[in-house]
């Protein structure tokens, strides 16, 4: 009975913990990013190695900018919006990786693009 009651009690505590974190309510425990918030997070995670001029810059901004514009109004819930999800996404990259001009930069930029893809099919 004694083991009973401990169990119960570290499972209260825990999810006491839990919600005090804000770790409920479906949101994973994230705040919502900015859309500025998601360029600068993206073109961080894609060029990471990559030094691109400033021009170049500019225009993958742009890239990513209107990519997170597509991407907001897009129901990720349903297979369609996934699959629309998925479009606007590879037309990003492509767009984003035709502006690279050395083997050595596309092969870093498709690594890039390939990491953090276990985590809800990023």
């Amino acid at each position: 009975m004694r083991k009973l009651i401990a169990v119960a009690a570290m499972l209260v505590a825990t999810a006491g913990a839990a919600a005090a974190q804000g770790g409920g309510g479906g949101g994973g425990g994230r705040a919502a990013m900015t859309p500025e918030q998601q360029v600068e997070r993206t073109m961080g995670r894609l060029f990471n190695g990559i030094t691109l001029s400033d021009a170049a810059k500019a225009k993958a901004m742009d890239i990513v900018k209107k990519a997170v514009e597509a991407r907001a109004g897009i129901d990720r819930q349903s297979p369609e919006g996934m699959a629309k999800f998925a479009e606007v996404q590879k037309k990003q990259n492509e767009d984003l990786k035709a502006l690279l001009t050395s083997d050595d930069d596309k092969k870093k930029f498709d690594e890039n693009a390939t990491q953090g893809r276990g985590r809800g099919g990023r």
